[in-house]
């Protein structure tokens, strides 16, 4: 019986010497399969490099192949119910690159192993390997909707559970204003450092006249101002663009939503008025002017502009947090979002209106940030200070407003007169 043939597979491909013992060839991960060795490009240390390149190639094996039905689970390679669910469902999905980065990390795990191999052990394997629980369980997410797919169509005879690791509660930590003025005040005194290179200080470090920091100072106004999600705010510019989010400073709007974008279900950007002060900020912001100390500042194209380009502040915000609060803070971008939200309920404003200001259902609001209202229980604790607990209220005017006939009570010298609720003649009022 001719032996099983073996799925691709990365080989790290030791280096050679010529006769001199110089190293010819540096060690090198190739792709052994049964059509040969292919070779990756990538070094002994760039194993994430390789792995991605084994993605490719088992894609590519697979890409072309003609789906047969009726199969069982062991007889399914994940790399085919892969290839299929990109093939079928790719043109459907908001961010396609996103998705192929994530096909990617599941093919260099999952890709030579069958249906069959999916179990609870096996995606807790995987969780493990991959390092980030939240990491994991979103690919693995991708993995269900793709088996769910090849069964659905009549591909596989067989049910395949995928055990998705436990969802993360949802993050409600939020900055104090003073905590935002710290990290606004962070960013722009900080100046950046050089190292001296020549003459008597070589090796010195000193501080130049630049502000490294500085356009993240937008970023935070503008997500805490207006609670809107990283991408759509670093992405925006001043003047419609084409796939652009803008802000119309004339009519004082944030058109969250690029025009004829399509609209996610469970990523609403909803168009908003600027508040007053932030919008007095953006247009000092794009117009520039004068800092103090005479310096000019340049007019600005985008939101949050780096060297003439809207840039993604994660890598720049992250070392700011670090460097204001200390690395064992809690703090994401996100939490920009959470503190809009939650300063909104404080501030006592309708929770239908915090809603629709943050492109929220009000579900979503009441879920995550209402039981963290330190006031949502207030007007149910005054039921019981104003003796209301335990009244039944009435239908109209007058029967909320008297006693019911049975707790009325006489005292000496107001023979029938029905006291107010509340008093200690009352018996029904001393005794709650």
């Amino acid at each position: 019986m001719p032996r099983p043939r073996k799925p691709a597979r990365l080989w790290l491909e030791p280096e050679r010497r010529d006769k001199s013992g110089r190293v010819s060839h540096a060690a090198t991960w190739v792709i052994r399969d049964a059509s040969g060795k292919h070779r990756t490009g990538c070094g002994e240390d760039d194993i994430l490099g390789a792995q991605r390149a084994l993605a490719d190639h088992i894609a590519r094996q697979h890409a072309d192949a003609v789906p047969v039905a009726n199969k069982s689970a062991d007889g399914t390679l994940i790399a085919d119910v892969l290839s299929y669910y990109v093939r079928d469902a790719g043109d459907e999905i908001r961010r396609p690159r996103e998705l192929i980065a994530r096909m990617e990390r599941l093919l260099s795990w999952w890709g030579d192993r069958s249906l069959g191999a999916v179990n609870r052990a096996s995606c807790k394997a995987y969780e493990r390997d991959r390092g980030s629980k939240s990491a994991a369980r979103r690919e693995l997410e991708d993995l269900r909707s793709a088996i769910n797919l090849y069964i659905a169509d009549g591909l596989c005879r067989e049910a395949v559970k995928v055990t998705l690791p436990t969802k993360h509660k949802a993050r409600v930590a939020h900055f104090t204003r003073d905590q935002v003025a710290q990290m606004i005040w962070h960013c722009w005194r900080t100046r950046e450092e050089q190292v001296i290179h020549v003459g008597a200080r070589r090796g010195e470090t000193t501080l130049t006249k630049k502000r490294p920091l500085r356009h993240l100072i937008p970023f935070i106004l503008t997500a805490v101002y207006t609670g809107t999600r990283s991408s759509r705010i670093w992405q925006a510019s001043f003047e419609p663009e084409e796939g652009r989010p803008w802000v119309d400073l004339e009519g004082g709007v944030f058109h969250r939503l690029a025009d004829e974008e399509e609209e996610m279900a469970n990523k609403r950007a909803g168009t908003i008025a600027i508040p007053e002060r932030l919008l007095a900020h953006m247009r000092r912001w794009k117009r520039g002017g004068k800092l103090p100390g005479g310096k000019a500042r340049k007019p600005q194209a985008f939101l949050c502009e780096y060297r003439g380009r809207p840039a993604d502040p994660k890598r720049a915000l992250s070392g700011v947090m670090d460097d204001v609060f200390g690395e064992d803070h809690k703090f994401v971008r996100h939490t920009f979002r959470h503190t809009c939200a939650t300063w909104l309920l404080w501030a006592g404003e309708d929770i239908n209106d915090v809603a629709a200001y943050m492109s929220m259902t009000r579900e979503m609001v009441e879920k995550v940030y209402g039981h963290h209202h330190p006031d949502a229980h207030v007007s149910v604790g005054t039921s019981f200070s104003t003796g209301k607990a335990g009244r039944r209220v009435g239908r109209n005017r007058r029967e909320r407003n008297e006693v019911p006939r049975q707790f009325a009570t006489e005292t000496p010298g107001t023979k029938g007169e029905k006291r107010a609720p509340g008093n200690e003649a009352n018996p029904v009022a001393a005794g709650v």
